[in-house]
């Protein structure tokens, strides 16, 4: 019969391990609230996180285990890599083994990527508690610290994050930390090599934790012994004397075993590029031994090296800007998170609170460590982790990078708690204090999980729902793809907003993925075009974005789209012809130059239901695109062509064009050069109804003036235009509404000189519509009383169409 002690001890030890119970509900919450997709949040989407997973799709002894995001068969047979190899292996190892089970299934083979990186985000917080509960040797102190330094911006964000350095990274430094506190605590050196040998296999950041580590320990070692020898008596030779001895230093060990193995994966990566390349290059010129020499200021970089950049104050304000919302738990203050997601913002005070905080914390964390006596140095190692990790590859551009400033925060939460109870002491007032407090973490933890798994507004919702889009056709060509060579079409690598190579790399990972134009590529199996040609047999014909075809020249698929359109009526035409078919919008002109592509296109959307309206959309009363013409067009034949895809809602009317722009993402946009249409999709028959109906309400009445066309001012407060028979070729101009009050003390201050108040409008939703040959536009008026209006059409820097003056009473 098994005996009950054990578990009798370990109920009598309730108190030591609920603040553990506490924390892993914590962290299954974050899971809970990470949401339902089966991608990683940044993952599918984005380009530096498809990458890994092609590379870890791609990983097989067959081809050595190269890093390769694509692989290829050449004329001859042999194989041709794209490669990239500057992470250790490790981590694409784990991603391999994780969804190896699910290769056949693309949406189980994502989540289980995710769910892996999930887990190891757990085990750093594990590994962290478990190393401050030494340190504090109180699990709730240690419980908080995890807890409020979890709930920060980067580490919510970046939790299920396949990319770069992100959870797998930040566990190898949480490992390596804790083997750093037991080997203080117990001198067990063996268990901290390995541990700092396994975090190397996972990344890089392992270094800027345990090099620190050991050169500040070795630097303590070597001013005891001096002081010691000093206090001998034997004088400035006994110090000398004794200085040999450091030879033997653990910590010289640790740094040198550290530098040892991760030198030994960098070459794996080094060896493997370079016979892959077969001697194209030398061992130095390979793309990784490039990178790592420009990282670290050996070789510039656009004109300067990055040595430069640690005399830039921009520089450095970034860096402290990411540690103070690194260091702020999310729910308390989401700007400091939401305004580095949503970039910079002219003239606002946000950017100078976080970096204040975050320089006040990494002051906090480092005063803190000062006093934790024989602890002091492992955390202001931790501390420190991400400013020692930035100086010498002076880089941290990447947002999800900044998630190794969480040393800040859980430094000087520890640090703090552990000083309020040494001043405390043991009152059961201090007890509870930081009981509650642990508990009251948990549930800051969980709000902040909730509120990062928000969508980010509409370009967050629009990308999500693209991704589920696009993930469901991809998966449909991987079906057919597996093991296959597959052709990807220039225009399809540059496909906005989200789709790049590495996602068609990774989609396409087993098999063998080349781009059109890749010199010496054998015969494909496949070809992948944003255009569908069922006439060439189209294999994926329900998809939206992409199309899979036999073999195929992606010329053939372009000229054939431009068949296709010049057989059809454009919906408007200017610059550009503008079809609408289906669910897109298409852009041709013929013939056209290399400057027909310079100006931005946008495409503006407006719903049907005003409920679709989400965001920033309801204020501008649309939801619109801008993008390139590189991103989302292409030229060939003196013809160019590009796509906009419609939103997946009832669409009243569109409005695209475009426009020169001062900023290269399509931002400051100038009339110069512009050119813009609007298109009015057919109503659907409930819509067609309500407008003949509120159509016929107005024109019963007698028109209070007639022009291009009929002016009516209604009871409730508004003015309707209407005009039959119409087309839309009557609503291209905007119009202009000039009110005059009664009483000129009704106008605002800036109104004032002109006697007037400006109600210009265009005619688009909710102001017009166009509909079986009639045009109907309706706006509201002010509130008070009015002595007369001036209202027409004009087309913006060109001619008035038509105008008309209404005289209100006397």
């Amino acid at each position: 019969m098994l005996s009950s002690a054990p578990i009798r001890s370990l109920l009598a030890r309730w108190r030591d391990w609920l603040p553990l119970v506490v924390l892993l509900v914590a962290l299954a919450s974050a899971f809970a609230l990470s949401g339902d997709r089966p991608y990683p949040r940044d993952g599918a989407i984005n380009e530096m996180a498809t990458k890994d997973l092609a590379i870890a799709g791609n990983l097989s002894p067959d081809h050595y285990f190269r890093l390769a995001t694509r692989i290829w068969r050449d004329e001859g047979g042999g194989f041709e890599y794209d490669l990239y190899g500057r992470f250790p292996i490790g981590r694409y190892v784990l991603i391999k083994l994780a969804a190896l089970p699910f290769e056949s299934d693309f949406s189980a083979n994502l989540l289980a990527a995710r769910v892996l990186i999930l887990a190891f985000f757990s085990g750093a917080a594990l590994f962290a508690h478990l190393a401050l509960a030494r340190i504090a040797g109180s699990r709730w102190i240690a419980l908080s610290a995890v807890l409020l330094a979890f709930s920060g911006f980067y580490a919510l964000r970046f939790a299920d994050s396949v990319a770069g350095e992100s959870a797998m990274d930040l566990f190898g430094v949480m490992l390596a930390f804790h083997g750093m506190v037991v080997f203080v605590q117990e001198g067990r050196f063996r268990q901290l090599l390995i541990k700092t040998c396994a975090a190397l296999l996972l990344g890089w950041h392992a270094f800027a934790l345990v090099l620190p580590f050991a050169l500040l320990s070795f630097g303590g070692e070597a001013l005891a012994l001096v002081r010691s020898a000093l206090a001998s008596g034997g004088g400035a030779r006994a110090a000398l004397t004794a200085l040999p001895a450091l030879a033997r230093s653990r910590f010289i060990a640790l740094a040198a075993v550290s530098i040892l193995f991760g030198s030994a994966l960098l070459a794996f990566n080094l060896a493997n590029e370079y016979a892959a390349y077969g001697g194209e290059y030398s061992l130095l010129e390979v793309p990784s031994a490039h990178s790592l020499m420009r990282r670290t200021g050996v070789i510039e970089y656009n004109s300067e090296t990055q040595t430069d950049r640690l005399f830039r104050p921009d520089f450095w304000a970034s860096q402290f800007m990411r540690a103070g919302a690194a260091s702020v738990p999310y729910a308390l203050i989401p700007s400091f998170g939401d305004w580095d997601l949503n970039a910079a913002r002219d003239h606002d005070i946000v950017p100078a609170l976080a970096a204040a905080t975050g320089a006040l914390a990494l002051a906090a964390a480092l005063a803190g460590a000062a006093m934790a006596r024989r602890h002091r140095l492992a955390l202001a190692s931790l501390a420190l982790l991400g400013f020692c990790w930035i100086i010498p590859f002076r880089w941290n551009s990447l947002p999800h990078e900044a998630i190794f400033f969480i040393g800040i925060p859980m430094t000087m939460v520890a640090a703090a708690l552990m000083g309020a109870r040494a001043l405390l002491g043991e009152r059961s007032v201090a007890r509870f204090a930081i009981v509650a407090l642990g508990a009251a973490s948990a549930v800051v933890f969980a709000l902040s999980a909730l509120y990062e798994s928000r969508p980010y507004g509409d370009a967050g919702r629009m990308a999500e729902k693209f991704d589920v889009a696009m993930l469901s056709e991809l998966r449909a060509m991987r079906d057919m793809t597996m093991g296959k060579s597959v052709l990807a079409s220039s225009e399809v690598s540059t496909y906005v907003p989200n789709f790049n190579n590495q996602l068609i790399a990774y989609a396409l990972a087993g098999g063998y993925a080349v781009d059109e134009g890749k010199e010496g590529a054998a015969p494909y199996d496949f070809t992948v075009s944003r255009y569908r040609d069922d006439a060439l047999g189209a294999l994926t014909p329900d998809n939206r974005f992409v199309f899979l075809h036999p073999p195929a020249d992606p010329a053939d698929l372009r000229r054939a789209e431009r068949r296709r359109l010049e057989s059809s009526e454009p919906a408007a035409r200017s610059v550009y012809d503008v079809y609408l078919l289906g669910d897109r919008l298409r852009y041709l002109k013929s013939p056209c130059a290399p400057e027909d592509g310079d100006a931005f296109f946008f495409a503006h959307f407006f719903p049907a239901d005003a409920a679709y309206m989400r965001g920033d959309g309801e204020y501008a009363g649309f939801e619109g695109v801008n993008f390139p013409f590189a991103a989302s067009g292409n030229a060939f034949d003196g013809a160019c062509m590009a796509t906009a895809h419609l939103p997946d809602y009832p669409v009243a009317a569109i409005r695209t064009g475009q426009y020169v722009s001062d900023s290269p993402m399509g931002r400051g946009a100038s009339e110069e050069g512009a050119w813009s249409v609007s298109i009015f999709p057919p109503p659907s028959a409930e819509t067609l109804a309500a407008y003949e109906s509120a159509y016929q309400t107005v024109a019963d009445r007698e028109p209070a003036a007639r022009s291009g066309f009929d002016v009516y001012l209604n009871g409730n407060n508004t003015i309707s235009y209407l005009k039959q028979p119409c087309s839309e070729e009557d609503a291209r101009g905007r119009f202009f509404l000039s009110v005059y009050p009664a009483n000129a003390g009704d106008l605002s201050e800036e109104r004032l000189e002109f006697g007037h108040e400006s109600l210009n409008f265009s005619f688009e939703p909710p102001h017009g519509a166009v509909f079986n040959g009639k045009c109907m536009a309706t706006r509201q008026l002010s509130d008070y009383e009015i002595a007369k209006i001036e209202t027409g059409q004009w087309v913006p820097g060109g001619e008035r169409l038509w105008d008309a003056e209404i005289a209100i009473g006397d």
